[in-house]
C-alpha cells in the first residue's frame, strides 16, 4: 500500500487521539486511564512476543538504555500526556506535540553529532514564540489587570513534559531501533514500561470501580490502547520502512490541523485568533527545520 496513504490514516488516528484523551480524562482519572491503556496494549504486545518467539538480546549499556526508555515512554510520556489533556484543550495538546521534531533535533546534536544550522535555529525560535503566543492566549486582560487560565497552563506544562519525554525516547532510542529493530524495541519498552508503572496503577486502583465504566468509556480506553499505542505505532513504522524519516516526521506537523478540525466538529471547541496565529507561527517554525533537514540529506 502507498506509504503516504498509510501516513494519512496514521495522521487521522493521532489527531483523534487528542480528542479521545481530552474526553476520557474528564471522567476517568489520568493515573487509572494510563493503567488501563498500558495493561491492554501491553497484553497485546505480550501475545505477539510469545507468538513470534522473539529473543531478548539487550545486554549491558543497551539494557540500561532500554530500561530508561521504558520509564520515559510510559510513566513520563503517557501519564504526562493524559494529565495534560485533562486540563488543556485537544488542539493545544496537538500543537505542543508538533514541537517533537525540534526537540529530537536538539537531542540528536548532543547524542548523534548532528549539526545545528541557522535554519534550524530560526525554526526553533519561531516555534518557541508560537507556543508562547498560544499559552498567553489563555490570559485575559481587563484594563491594568489580567487573569491567567491556570488550568490550561497547568495542562500545557504536563503536555510539555510529555513532549520532552517522547523526544528523548525518540532520539536516544534510535540506537536501539537501528540495532534491534523498531518493532522489537517498541514492544520491549512497552512491556517493561507497563511493568514499571504497574505498582502506581495498582495503588491508584484501590477503591476505584472499573466496573462502573460505561460502554462509551471502554471504547475510549480501547481507542487509546489499541488505536494509538498499537495501530498508530505499526502504521508509523511501516511508513518509516518505505520512505525517508524526515518526510515521515513532516506529517507530525499536520496533527494540530486535524485535531483542531475534529475538536471544532465533535467538541465544539472554538479557535480563537491568538491561538490560530500562534499555531501558524509554531507550525511554520517546525516546517522550516524539517525543510532544512531534507535539503541537507539531498546534498
Amino acid at each position: 500500500m502507498n506509504p503516504y496513504v498509510i501516513l494519512f490514516i496514521q495522521l487521522l488516528l493521532s489527531g483523534g487521539n487528542y480528542i479521545i484523551a481530552n474526553a476520557a480524562t474528564q471522567t476517568i482519572p489520568p493515573p487509572n486511564l494510563t493503567f488501563l491503556r498500558t495493561i491492554i496494549s501491553g497484553f497485546v504486545y505480550l501475545l505477539y512476543f510469545f507468538y513470534a518467539g522473539l529473543p531478548f538480546k539487550y545486554r549491558g549499556r543497551d539494557l540500561a538504555l532500554l530500561l530508561f526508555l521504558s520509564f520515559t515512554s510510559v510513566s513520563l510520556n503517557q501519564l504526562g500526556f493524559l494529565y495534560g489533556m485533562k486540563y488543556t484543550t485537544a488542539t493545544e495538546g496537538a500543537l505542543l506535540y508538533a514541537l517533537t521534531p525540534i526537540f529530537v533535533m536538539v537531542l540528536s546534536r548532543r547524542y548523534l553529532n548532528e549539526k545545528i544550522t541557522f535554519m534550524k535555529i530560526l525554526g526553533t525560535g519561531m516555534a518557541f514564540v508560537g507556543v508562547v503566543v498560544v499559552v498567553l492566549s489563555n490570559v485575559s486582560f481587563n484594563g491594568a489587570s489580567y487573569h491567567f487560565e491556570f488550568s490550561h497552563m497547568k495542562g500545557d506544562a504536563f503536555i510539555f513534559t510529555a513532549v520532552i519525554a517522547w523526544a528523548t525516547y525518540t532520539a536516544l532510542g534510535r540506537k536501539l531501533v537501528v540495532k534491534y529493530g523498531a518493532i522489537t524495541t517498541t514492544m520491549f519498552t512497552a512491556l517493561i514500561g507497563t511493568a514499571m508503572y504497574a505498582p502506581v496503577g495498582i495503588f491508584c486502583s484501590i477503591g476505584y470501580r472499573y466496573t462502573s465504566l460505561s460502554g462509551g468509556q471502554w471504547l475510549q480506553v480501547l481507542y487509546l490502547s489499541l488505536g494509538t499505542s498499537i495501530a498508530g505505532y505499526l502504521l508509523w513504522y511501516y511508513a518509516l520502512g518505505k520512505i525517508e524519516a524526515s518526510r515521515v516526521a513532516v506529517f507530525t506537523n499536520g496533527q494540530p490541523v486535524i485535531t483542531a478540525i475534529m475538536a471544532y466538529i465533535f467538541l465544539k471547541q472554538s479557535i480563537a485568533l491568538p491561538f490560530a496565529l500562534g499555531a501558524l507561527v509554531t507550525i511554520g517554525g517546525v516546517i522550516i527545520t524539517q525543510t532544512d533537514l531534507q535539503k541537507r540529506q539531498k546534498s
